[in-house]
Parts: structure tokens; sequence; C-alpha cells
């Protein structure tokens, strides 16, 4: 098997892509630790070993990675695959929801790869998965993109500052609701197979990115698409509690 014996840590393993990635690496032979809320969600493994943990929180995180190299004696891939989605939510003056997004999607992976390059002095892989909503600014992604893009410049700065002592893998994923969890998971563990910087979900997502940075005004068509998309949702929502505090009458 291509990953006989590689030492995996994976965080929300129960997650769509979480699942059809764990297939994949318990079928290709690697030995897999995973840190979820609901690890009793993950069917039991051999070669699968679970902790419960909140990965939002850094003594959690710093919990697993000792753990896992309790477990595994090493690592040799950490796959960073936590994250908090939100959509419509960016006028809402709710701190802690604000204070719990940046902690799940920004300072919680941020310390997560300081802990493991100061644990682990050379061969660690590292990747994360990243959706191209943040590649632009996006109407209703304004808390999830933000978020997440406070993490990707850390990433990129890091990345070049550490050198060569480790490697850095960020697999980029079609817009939430759009992404393909198997399609994903594939790419991801031919990021594990085959080292590289960043690959991309599919063809058509590449070709979208290279078509808006050609045709500069072509953002503005992707703002309008997604301002009357952001619309209607509020329009939806509204109705919904419009419903709900009639039926309550």
């Amino acid at each position: 098997m291509k990953l006989s014996s590689k030492k995996i840590v994976l965080t929300n393993g129960s997650s769509p892509l979480g699942k059809e990635l764990l297939s994949l690496l318990l079928a290709e032979g690697a030995l897999v630790v995973v840190g979820d809320t609901t690890p009793e969600e993950i069917p039991n493994h051999v070669n699968l070993q679970k902790y419960k943990i909140e990965p939002s929180k850094p003594d959690q995180i710093e919990r697993l990675i000792e753990s896992a190299i309790e477990t595994l004696d090493k690592i040799d891939v950490f796959i960073i695959n936590s994250e908090l989605y939100t959509y419509a939510e960016d006028d809402k003056e709710n701190w802690a929801q604000l204070k719990h997004i940046y902690q799940t999607n920004s300072l919680a992976p941020i310390f997560a790869i300081q802990k493991l390059t100061n644990l682990i002095s050379v061969g660690l892989h590292i990747i994360t998965v990243s959706s191209s909503i943040t590649n632009h600014p996006t109407p209703g992604f304004g808390l999830f993109g933000s978020s997440k893009l406070a993490f990707e410049y850390f990433w990129d700065s890091y990345r070049n500052q550490v050198g060569k002592r480790f490697h850095f893998s960020r697999v980029v994923s079609d817009a939430p609701g759009s992404s393909n969890p198997t399609r994903l998971a594939k790419k991801v563990l031919r990021s594990i197979l085959r080292p590289k910087t960043s690959r991309y979900e599919n063809l058509s997502l590449v070709l979208r990115e290279y078509f808006l940075k050609i045709v500069p005004f072509s953002h503005f068509f992707r703002t309008l698409f997604y301002g009357i998309r952001l619309k209607e949702e509020k329009k939806r929502k509204n109705s919904q509690v419009s419903h709900s505090n009639s039926l309550e009458v």
C-alpha cells in the first residue's frame, strides 16, 4: 500500500470531507489519529485512534498533538480540516460568535502549526484545506473569509520563514456548497503522496480564477451575483422569522 505505516493526524474526521479522507487513508494502510468534537460518529478501525477535542481551544489542540506523538511515536502528516463556515451573518454584532469563528478558523490552526514545528525539528508535512471564496471579497462571506484569510496570511509567511525543513501544502476547494468531498479528499491524498505548495479541487476552479485575474471587470459581475444571492437569503430568513412569530401569536 502506498501509505503503509504513514503516521497521519486529521482534525474534524466526522465532516463530509473527513469521512471521505479517512476512508482513503485507512484503505492505503496509513496509521491515523483523529481529533474531533464527535468521534463517536466515526467508525472504528484497527489503524485508527480517536480523541474527543474542541478544535477552537488551544489546550485541546496541544493535547491532540502530544497524544498523537505518544500513540504514533511521530507525526508524518498533519491535516488541518477544522473550520467554521458562516454565511449572511456579517451584520450581526455577536461578540461570542465573532470570537468563536476566529478561534476556530485562524487562532487554533496557527497555534497548531507553531506547536508542531517546535516539537518536530524536520520532515513534517502540514496540509490545509481552504475555500476559493476567500480569494476575492464576497458579499455574505465577510466573517468566514476574513477569519480564513488571517490564517492564510500566516500560512504563506511562515512557510517561507521555515524554509525546506517542513512541507506545506494547501488544497483549494470550491465555494462552500459547491465542493465535492470525494473529489476533494482525492486531492488531499495526492498532496500527501506528492507534496506540492497548492492544488485546486478541479480544473474549472483553476480556469475561473485565471479568468478573474485576466478580466478585472468580471469581479463586478461576480460581486453583483453574490449580492443578489445574499439579498435572497436574507429575505428567506426574514420570511421564516415572520412565519414563526405568526405561529406563536
